[in-house]
């Protein structure tokens, strides 16, 4: 029996040793640029056709690296949502800031891990842009209802703000904080000086400050509105 651990063991290593590598890959040179070979290369793997075997396309190893991630996400956020969605069940009303805050910290989370936090983010970021259809279903994929139970809630806190007004601002704060972290590391070597803050904390606490303010901004009418008799 000790002898068959070894190899009920190798796959699964052999699989996440591929989505990791995969992930760098993609993350560092774009999506397009990264062939299945390189994939293998990078990975080491003794089989040529690895990455075919355990995933079949490209599609399907860029599938298999969103379920990674949102796996990890899901680990930092589910226990606070649901805390949240208690409070709100109970009659009370957990401010704006709370309830972006239970979406923001994940990804903070995520984004510090040491082993692959920032090639996390930054594939993440890549498929955000990238138009090819296949990749947005995949990306969209919300099995644990984030987006929707984020914005239930959103409706409760900010009752003034329209509809539409809300869930575009939402999406606009969800693109730039998964943009951000992808380009923080470029804070060392700006137009300006280095913008680094002193701590990670520090950093962390004043980039949701700015998503907020974008999130919480009066609504105001368009200016064609406002040209209109």
């Amino acid at each position: 029996m000790a002898n068959e651990t070894p190899s009920r063991v190798q796959p699964k290593q052999t699989k996440q040793n591929l989505i990791l590598s995969a992930m760098s890959l993609f993350a560092t040179q774009g999506i397009d640029a990264v062939s299945m070979r390189t994939i293998n290369n990078a990975a080491g793997t003794k089989n040529a056709s690895a990455v075919h075997y355990h995933f079949g396309n490209k599609l399907g190893i860029i599938e298999a690296i969103l379920e990674f991630i949102k796996k990890a996400l899901d680990s930092y956020r589910m226990t606070a949502l649901t805390a949240l969605e208690k409070r709100v069940a109970s009659g009370q009303k957990p401010t704006c800031r709370e309830i972006m805050w239970a979406a923001y910290s994940p990804y903070a989370q995520l984004y510090t891990q040491p082993d692959y936090g920032h090639n996390a983010v930054t594939f993440l970021a890549r498929c955000q842009s990238d138009l090819n259809p296949s990749i947005q279903e995949i990306f969209h994929r919300d099995p644990q209802n984030i987006a929707l139970r984020i914005d239930n809630m959103l409706a409760k806190a900010l009752p003034d703000l329209p509809k539409k007004t809300r869930k575009v601002r939402t999406l606009y704060f969800w693109f730039l904080m998964v943009q951000g972290f992808s380009a923080s590391q470029g804070l060392a070597n700006t137009l300006y000086e280095d913008l680094r803050e002193d701590s990670q904390e520090m950093r962390l606490q004043r980039f949701f400050d700015y998503l907020m303010n974008g999130l919480e901004g009066e609504s105001k009418p368009s200016s064609a509105a406002r040209r209109s008799p």
